[in-house]
């Protein structure tokens, strides 16, 4: 049982039982603190004491919450007989006086407790309430916006991944492409003619039978007409080739070194002529046309 008994400068002193304070071992702090109030009850003023109305209360009841052999007289004490049991009990040293901090103990019943500010308690509560919210929009827009940014940075990176789209052609597409590539066939083809025809008038250019170099025929008549120079020899008769059996083999007439020449040399300036007109003209097809009239006329001159 604890009741303060009075303050006194800036220290607070209370009663105690004997045994309720410090009763197996006492520290250097608790030893002072007994001992201060020890030199206080030495020092003290019975009469001040007695002319104390809310002292002599309390004393009062601590003796009555302590000591239940002591009891108030039913027609009332004077507040001297309250203080005289109180110093008769500390003599004895069943109570003790123990000095305190002003904080030790703070209701004990005669310091005044702290009145609740229900109105502040509402406010913090509410600023806590705004700040909180504020943080929980704050985390909620963040984590809004990585995950939009890791979206389209996904987003990127699978287009990078993705096959170009192939077109499907249609009926129409395929009909267009289908003209356009006969279009091209036959401008191709009317190049390649335009080659030949310039191929031949390059090749007709050439020295003719007015020429001296040139090789003569002589003079043509159509068969039967004209006499011919071994008109009186006997007639050619048929001999079995030596080297085989084909009756179909072809008479070619020989010309001599000199005529061979001039027909080579002909077939060379053809085939520069080919370079020169046809390549840029036909490109490989009207090449290849021009090739072969100037390989034909090459062997026509050297009679084959």
């Amino acid at each position: 049982m604890t009741t303060e008994l009075m303050r006194y400068g800036r220290y607070r002193f209370l009663l105690y039982k004997k045994w309720d304070y410090a009763r197996n071992m006492r520290t250097k702090e608790q030893q002072e603190a007994l001992d201060a109030g020890k030199a206080l009850f030495r020092a003290a003023n019975i009469e001040h004491w007695a002319s104390q109305p809310e002292l002599v209360e309390r004393a009062q009841k601590f003796l009555i919450d302590s000591f239940p052999s002591y009891r108030p007289s039913p027609y009332g004490e004077s507040p001297k007989n309250i203080i005289d049991a109180l110093c008769r009990e500390l003599r004895s040293g069943d109570v003790v006086i123990v000095r305190a901090e002003p904080e030790y103990i703070a209701h004990d019943g005669f310091v005044p407790a702290r009145e609740f500010d229900y109105e502040a308690y509402e406010r913090d509560i509410a600023e806590r309430a705004s700040s909180y919210a504020a943080r929980s929009k704050a985390y909620r827009d963040d984590l809004k916006a990585y995950n939009q940014e890791i979206d389209e940075r996904i987003a990127r990176e699978s287009r990078a991944r993705q096959k170009p789209f192939r077109h499907v052609e249609t009926m129409a597409e395929a009909q267009a492409r289908n003209i356009a590539a006969r279009a091209a066939s036959e401008k191709i083809s009317a190049l390649a003619s335009s080659v030949v025809s310039v191929v031949s008038a390059v090749a007709s250019a050439l020295p003719s039978s007015g020429d001296d170099d040139a090789f003569d025929l002589g003079e043509v008549t159509a068969v039967g007409d004209a006499t011919a120079p071994l008109g009186d020899a006997a007639p050619f008769e048929y001999v079995k080739n030596v080297t085989g059996d084909d009756v179909m083999s072809m008479a070619a007439r020989g010309v001599n070194e000199a005529q061979e020449a001039d027909c080579f040399a002909e077939y060379e300036r053809a085939l520069d002529m080919c370079g020169a007109v046809a390549y840029p003209m036909g490109l490989i097809r009207g090449m290849a046309l021009c090739r072969e009239n100037a390989f034909d006329r090459y062997q026509q001159c050297r009679g084959y």
